[in-house]
């Protein structure tokens, strides 16, 4: 379930419909837009068959792929708004009963011709080409710290533990990316500088993509004070650690993950994992890295057509979205994340206020 719904409505005639997936960093990104939007939606949880997999481009407008638990009816809204591939046939098909008045919004990338959204809100890593319809953000669209959920309570023990509070964020394989054994034991020495620095305590906080083998090791090679978490155990300390941390070491693996500390304001370092590509995703960075090279010869018309179709299926590419928060400084002691994220933030609702329909200043 969503982890909040503040302005959802129940009264049939919701403006805005948000199609909810099965990726908790999605649907959490859909929700706050919908929620600063300050108009009644509904959210509609989509289920996905094996179908799902095939390409936008080849599953259209219809109903193979995908089913909802609530019935679908009129009166029709004025948006979806939706993110990933498998919603993509939902969205358009809404649309088709609005016999084309529907307004379809996209996050992340739809892995299908840019022409059919009225907006796509994206960040660096899914490398989109720059249309009037596609708003590039260096942050994703999340609630502020200040208005999630609390987390569970943190153990008795907590108390005893000296401060200041190092947050350590620990994701997992993400291709291209690799959280190995080794990867573990340097993160660890991360970990281990870090703390001897600063003093205090490291918490550690795996996620359920986080290898076993990679958690042990790290667990063992950490030599400073530190309290594990493991999600396995159900403590379930991540959004109560936000609130308290005073500062953190996050695996960059994780666009979410990496956002949510810095949305917190207090200082953030990444940690790289090592890449360990196949051959799609290095022919779909060769191909970008070519395309930008000359952005008006063939190999970039051939390149736009290909996002367009959803042939580059492994074109997400983390280190350009790392490359562009270092170049805005916000990992540096003068960084402004809360300010960047802001701006962003402000920009990005108005323009899906303004397809809404609604007084941008609203959102």
């Amino acid at each position: 379930m969503p982890d909040f719904q503040a302005m959802q409505s129940d009264t049939g005639h919701e403006a805005l419909w948000v199609l909810l997936g099965t990726r908790h960093g999605d649907n959490q990104q859909l929700l706050s837009i919908a929620n600063a939007l300050n108009v009644p939606f509904r959210t509609i949880p989509l289920s996905f068959n094996p179908a799902a997999t095939l390409a936008p481009a080849i599953l259209g407008a219809g109903r193979l792929s995908w089913t909802s638990q609530a019935p679908l009816v009129p009166p029709w809204p004025r948006m979806v708004l939706a993110a990933g591939r498998k919603s993509v046939p939902a969205a358009r098909w809404i649309r088709r009963q609005s016999l084309g008045r529907t307004r379809l919004v996209h996050v992340n990338r739809p892995w299908a011709p840019l022409s059919w959204f009225d907006l796509v809100i994206t960040t660096p890593q899914y490398a989109l080409p720059q249309r009037p319809n596609v708003v590039c953000n260096l942050m994703p669209i999340l609630p502020p710290v200040s208005e999630r959920p609390a987390g569970n309570a943190l153990p008795d023990s907590a108390a005893q533990l000296p401060r200041p509070w190092t947050v350590v964020l620990v994701g997992g394989n993400s291709r291209p990316y690799e959280l190995s054994q080794a990867a573990a034991a340097s993160l660890a020495g991360v970990v281990n500088a870090r703390v001897r620095e600063v003093g205090g305590t490291a918490w550690v906080l795996d996620s359920p993509r986080t290898p076993d083998a990679a958690m042990t090791v790290l667990e063992q090679a950490i030599e400073v004070p530190a309290h594990i978490s493991r999600w396995r155990d159900g403590q379930r300390l991540y959004a109560t650690l936000l609130g308290v941390a005073d500062g953190f070491i996050v695996t960059a693996d994780s666009a979410s993950m990496l956002t949510e500390a810095l949305l917190t304001g207090r200082p953030v370092t990444p940690f790289k994992l090592p890449v360990k590509p196949d051959w799609r995703w290095r022919l779909a960075a060769a191909w970008r890295a070519a395309a930008d090279r000359n952005p008006t010869a063939m190999v970039a018309r051939s390149f736009e057509a290909a996002v367009d179709l959803g042939l580059l299926s492994s074109v997400r590419d983390l280190g350009l979205l790392h490359r562009a928060l270092e170049d805005a400084g916000v990992f540096g002691a003068s960084g402004r994340p809360l300010e960047l994220a802001a701006r962003e933030r402000q920009t990005t609702l108005a323009r899906v206020a303004g397809l809404l329909g609604n007084d941008p200043r609203a959102a």
